[in-house]
């Protein structure tokens, strides 16, 4: 097996932590400008717990996933 997977899921990782990051600073900017939580704040807040949940999972799955040509996949899916 390739390290295709792997570095699949680092660029995305990274991605999602940018992703995070901007939101963070437009929650900051947004309400700057206004006093009460708008829709868009409370779509930043829903984007980020999403994105905070998402990326230890992916994180995670870096280690499920081999990373040498010596099989170690799951019996079941091989199976049938």
């Amino acid at each position: 097996m390739s390290d295709a997977p792997h570095v699949l899921l680092d660029i995305s990782i990274a991605q999602l932590k940018t992703l995070a990051s901007y939101l963070a600073e437009e929650m900051v900017t947004i309400r700057e400008h206004t006093e009460k939580a708008t829709p868009e704040v409370r779509a930043c807040k829903e984007i980020l717990l999403t994105i905070s949940v998402l990326i230890p999972k992916l994180q995670a799955a870096r280690y499920v996933i081999p990373r040498d040509g010596l099989g170690g996949g799951c019996e079941a899916c091989e199976q049938g």
